[in-house]
Formats: C-alpha cells, structure tokens, sequence
C-alpha cells in the first residue's frame, strides 16, 4: 500500500476505529500471542517475541480496555515492567483502565505496586499469564491470581 493507500483506510472492529497503523499493530498482537500459544505447549519456558514486545507494550491500554471482565473491587496498582521499562496505572472497579505513568514518578503511600517482565504483562491482558508460565514477579498490595481473574482472556 502506498501513503496515500494506508491513509484511507479506516475500519471498524470490535468497537473501534482503526487505521492502517493500528490494525497492522493488532494483527501483531494476535500473531505474537497465538505464536506463544503454539510454543508454550512444546517449551514451557517460551515467552512472547522480543520484537512483538517491543511494538504491544506502548497499545496495551487498548487491549486491556477491551479484554477485562471487572470485578467491581477498586484496585489501582502502579505496574512497572522491565525489557523495555514502562510504568502503567491499572484501576480496576465497574471498568479497567491501563494508562501510561510518569516514569519519574514517585509511588504514592498506599499504592498497590507490581513488577514484572513487560512480556508478562502482555500475556497477563491477553489472559495467558497462569501459575504453570509465570516469570518471577514483585508484588505489593495485589495479588497476581485477582488481576488473572480480571484478564481471563477473550
């Protein structure tokens, strides 16, 4: 597709409006997280492509948004990732957000806190975070298996 091609196209699924850049970005998504589903049943130990990581951890707000089922308890959970480094403020209540944090920021007194590798949490929003697949995490104030609940997958 040329520039003027891919400006053009505009489509809408499952509730939003896409560009060219976003639907190439949610194919991605599902290619990266299906490759994983195939993988994991051979090796254990597979995790999502690094290159796939790279381009999901900066849209996963929109996946969240879509992809949780709340649970109506209020939560917000500071949620920090290594490769690469990102920082997110997940509420959860009647609905769940995900938004990019200020990377300087300074936690809040009584914030709930989770640390994790950002492919972790790609697979966590996409529902495929379970005991079994799991990299060492840090946690404060939440519990892995509550948000497992609220990211069931689709």
């Amino acid at each position: 597709m040329d520039a003027g091609e891919r400006e053009q196209l505009h489509l809408k699924l499952f509730g939003m409006d896409l560009d060219a850049t976003g639907f190439a970005r949610l194919r991605v998504g599902e290619h990266a997280v299906h490759t994983w589903d195939v993988l994991v049943a051979l090796d254990p130990a597979a995790t999502l492509a690094p290159d796939a990581v790279a381009l999901l951890i900066d849209a996963l707000e929109q996946v969240a948004a879509r992809s949780a089922k709340p649970d109506g308890k209020q939560r917000t959970v500071r949620v920090s990732t290594t490769d690469p480094e990102r920082q997110f403020i997940l509420t959860t209540g009647d609905e769940v957000t995900l938004t990019p944090s200020d990377e300087g920021a300074t936690p809040e007194l009584g914030l709930s806190e989770l640390r994790l590798p950002a492919e972790a949490l790609i697979r966590l929003v996409y529902g495929r975070l379970d005991e079994a697949h799991t990299p060492p995490t840090e946690s404060a104030g939440v519990e892995l298996d509550e948000l497992r609940q609220i990211f069931r997958g689709f």
